[in-house]
């Protein structure tokens, strides 16, 4: 019996695109692939500035210039030529261009006839009491995180196969950034669309999403299910002696035999490492056999590192390497 094709909601190939300044050309997204498979939660991570804005409009045929081949939703479009497709997709901008006088059911009733799709009023009002979210007032006089719920809305508002949301949660309190993203799984679960969220607020999509990459200085570094990256990434070892002696005793163990290890935090009996998964199983065996200035452990834990720890690892290694080249250029 022949699998069945997966479907792929977004498909890049090759994307390029060069902003050219006065003095130099800089590449913003340095020929990156990636797809994102129909109905999964996908995060787009990467600092201020590594391409994740540019990627996205891109995507949407918002700048011009792009190079590569893009296919959404099964068809390959030309982004600054075939715009129709973007009525089939939610969005949320990075930067909010809303009408000021207008309120947050009259801009959902503008963009309604805009894209020319059905509106539903009663859910738009349900969605907005959860986000508590006054419709009625003028776009003017709300704050940053209200007009960001205002944009929440106009991304909800349609039966759209495909959300695109760029930083979806800035200016949301953690409160509402939960039910927000209850609300998303909510509407995933009915109707299967497909949502690529763009952030740098790990926490949030290592919560949310199925599938992440991870995109630095234009090109991207890593994509991986969430799990087994975090599988793959160092390993978080929690450690308590019973006396100072035997911590002092098990660093100076681990400076010797696992120089790679890196100490987290440290108080007077305990330590928190993290080291290389190729080392859990020697260290494991280490603290569990092993007695420290006359005692054994008092206690352990061993964990997956979050994926803060392993965004930041490869963050690191870049500064590293361009460190060795400045002293190499020497």
């Amino acid at each position: 019996m022949e699998e069945m094709e997966v479907k792929e909601a977004i498909r890049v190939d090759h994307m390029v695109k060069y902003y050219r300044t006065r003095k130099k050309v800089v590449k913003a997204v340095d020929d990156i692939s990636f797809s994102v498979l129909k109905g999964e939660r996908f995060g787009f991570l990467g600092p201020n500035g590594a391409g994740k804005t540019t990627t996205i409009r891109g995507i949407l045929g918002l700048l011009r210039g792009i190079t590569g081949e893009i296919s959404l939703l099964g068809k390959k479009i030309n982004p600054n030529k075939d715009t129709t497709y973007r009525n089939h997709i939610g969005y949320i901008p990075g930067e909010l261009g809303l009408d000021p006088e207008l309120n947050a059911i009259q801009i959902c009733k503008y963009l309604s006839k805009l894209y020319d799709i059905s509106f539903n009023l009663d859910e738009i009002l349900k969605i907005a009491e959860r986000l508590k979210l006054d419709v009625i007032r003028p776009i003017q006089v709300l704050s940053k995180g209200n007009k960001q719920k205002v944009g929440i809305l106009t991304a909800l508002m349609g039966d759209f196969e495909l959300l695109i949301l760029d930083e979806p949660t800035a200016g949301l309190d953690p409160l509402i950034q939960a039910e927000f993203f209850e609300i998303l799984k909510e509407k995933q679960a009915r109707s299967n669309c497909t949502i690529f969220i763009c952030s740098h607020i790990l926490s949030e999509i290592e919560k949310n999403c199925h599938r992440v990459a991870i995109i630095r200085e234009g090109k991207i570094v890593e994509i991986s299910d969430i799990s087994e990256l975090k599988e793959k990434g160092l390993k978080s070892f929690q450690l308590e002696f019973t006396t100072n002696k035997g911590l002092q005793d098990f660093l100076i163990y681990l400076q010797n035999e696992c120089p790679s290890a890196t100490i987290k935090s440290q108080s007077a009996n305990s330590v928190e490492i993290l080291i290389p998964p190729e080392k859990k199983r020697f260290l494991l065996h280490a603290v569990s056999e092993k007695e420290w200035a006359g005692e054994y452990i008092k206690d352990f834990n061993v964990n997956n590192s979050s994926l803060e720890e392993i965004f930041m690892k490869y963050y690191d290694e870049e500064e590293k390497n361009i460190e060795n080249m400045e002293e190499e250029s020497k």
